[in-house]
């Protein structure tokens, strides 16, 4: 079976998404174990092209066909990247601010409140779907 260039390139795009998290994760495992001395923004960087990778692939993609019984995505599909990457800014300013300068830059109740909104969105949203599918 032959391999289409798009195949090829859809694999190269997962196999490069993979590398990057497996790359945040040992420049995290360093970082916490005192190995390097990196700013928590390089630290980071791996994590931040990986959310640039997936959504290359999420809008380059060809859209799958929606269930004729089906008119609306999760609405936590749509919000996930943007509340993740929201999380992932204020975390990293409040370990860059305690670990360079000793005092707290953004408290942490507002570094997780993107977190609790994703999780209040995903809990709503299972619920309508929940209720979609009763009769």
């Amino acid at each position: 079976m032959m391999m289409s260039w798009m195949r090829i390139g859809t694999s190269f795009q997962a196999f490069g998404a993979h590398s990057l998290l497996l790359g945040f994760s040992i420049l995290l495992l360093f970082k916490l174990d005192h190995t390097v001395n990196y700013s928590w923004w390089i630290i980071f960087l791996p994590l931040w092209l990986f959310h640039a990778v997936v959504a290359r692939g999420r809008f380059s993609l060809p859209a799958p066909s929606v269930p004729h019984d089906r008119h609306w995505a999760p609405c936590h599909a749509v919000v996930a990247a943007p509340l993740l990457i929201a999380f992932e800014l204020l975390l990293c300013i409040y370990l860059e601010s305690t670990y360079v300068t000793g005092s707290v830059a953004v408290n942490l109740k507002v570094v997780f409140l993107p977190l609790l909104a994703f999780e209040a969105t995903i809990l709503v949203d299972n619920f309508r779907m929940c209720k979609a599918l009763l009769p």
